[in-house]
């Protein structure tokens, strides 16, 4: 059966800055069953101050240029795409220097418009997360795609709290979202477990992100709300499950209904 859910195995910072983390990474989610592998591209002095608290910590995190090809070739190689959230001009140029298939656009940049205004530039697909977007800013970046003859995006439903509790999940709005935007819609996963990344595919999420790591006490940024390869391994097989299982067909078992449905019997030999 064809797959129609991507699954997108979110590396961020887990990689604790270390290269070959980064690239057992890659290889432990393409062995797990993930579509595609995500980064951060981020550049520290681009956000924060030398002052901040965080600034040693993320500058540790940062993704140096030297590691793109070497993070493109090893997706290449275990067949896995790869993709990394689109931050700033400097290591988007990085990428598509490299040729980089599709970008992510996280919901911080919902309304960069300069920086969206690149990306429909370039034109290659986009996924944009909506986690600390309202609805009329999402409707809005659809209706600004949309006039710019940009159609090659989708939107991920995403709650911005880290771990999401169940009842912060809010998964219909996968549902209203997908009858608003008419385009692609997912769901980009902070909840424990993987239960309601299923739900949400049941729900009609063509897209499932979750982040992934090797050891939840790392020093990366999202440990705490990522899943260990095994829990990944079976939120893959969990959603290609789910999918068998969405079409309607009300034909029946052959053998089941001549087996269990009433019919009639000789009470006596005849």
């Amino acid at each position: 059966m064809q797959k129609y859910v991507k699954i997108i195995a979110e590396v961020g910072t887990n990689h604790n800055g270390d290269l070959s983390t980064a690239l057992k990474m890659i290889e432990t989610a393409a062995a797990c069953g993930a579509d595609i592998v995500k980064f951060q591209s981020f550049l520290v002095d681009d956000l924060l101050s030398s002052s901040d608290p965080n600034y040693d910590c993320l500058k540790k995190l940062e993704m140096p240029k030297e590691w793109y090809p070497e993070l493109i070739n090893c997706c290449n190689n275990h067949g896995v795409g790869f993709l990394s959230t689109a931050t700033n001009f400097t290591t988007l140029k990085w990428m598509e220097e490299l040729n980089v298939s599709q970008y992510k656009v996280a919901s911080c940049n919902i309304t960069h418009r300069p920086l969206l205004d690149k990306l429909i530039e370039i034109g290659k697909p986009v996924i944009v997360s909506t986690g600390l977007a309202n609805l009329d800013e999402i409707l809005e970046l659809a209706e600004y795609f949309n006039s710019n003859g940009f159609k090659n995006y989708s939107f991920l439903h995403c709650v911005s709290k880290y771990p999401t509790g169940p009842s912060d999940a809010r998964l219909k709005n996968i549902t209203f979202l997908k009858e608003k935007l008419k385009c692609k819609v997912g769901f980009s996963d902070h909840t424990q477990g993987y239960h309601l990344a299923v739900a949400a595919v049941a729900l009609g999420a063509e897209i499932i992100e979750k982040h992934i790591t090797l050891g939840k006490s790392d020093i990366g940024m999202d440990h705490e709300v990522a899943v260990l390869p095994g829990i990944f391994s079976e939120l893959c097989s969990a959603i290609r499950d789910t999918e068998k299982s969405l079409y309607a067909d009300f034909s029946h078992d052959e053998n089941a209904f001549l087996n269990m449905r009433r019919s009639l019997h000789f009470a006596r030999d005849m």
